[in-house]
């Protein structure tokens, strides 16, 4: 799990569909907000993961600690390593 990545979302743009926190497995999102994303425990985000973002219609979600590096490193409880729940 990560302090320094997790994402955040552009409220003006977000559509509240609810793709990112369908994906999301590891309670980083306040499901009693829904429809609205609110990212409510950071630290569970898995480091790299762009599972939410790379669903999200309107690209409303960036990452704190996204530089490009370290993007194909990510290890994922939920599923295998690069795969499972983060792609």
């Amino acid at each position: 799990m990560s302090e320094t990545w997790y994402p955040v979302i552009d409220y003006e743009t977000c559509l509240e569909c609810g793709a990112c926190t369908d994906k999301c497995k590891h309670g980083v999102y306040d499901l009693k907000k829904l429809p609205t994303p609110v990212v409510i425990s950071p630290e569970n985000c898995i480091q790299g993961c762009h599972g939410c973002g790379k669903l999200c219609p309107v690209e409303a979600i960036s990452y704190v600690g996204d530089h490009g590096e370290g993007a194909g490193n990510i290890i994922c409880s939920w599923g295998n390593d690069n795969g499972g729940c983060c792609e």
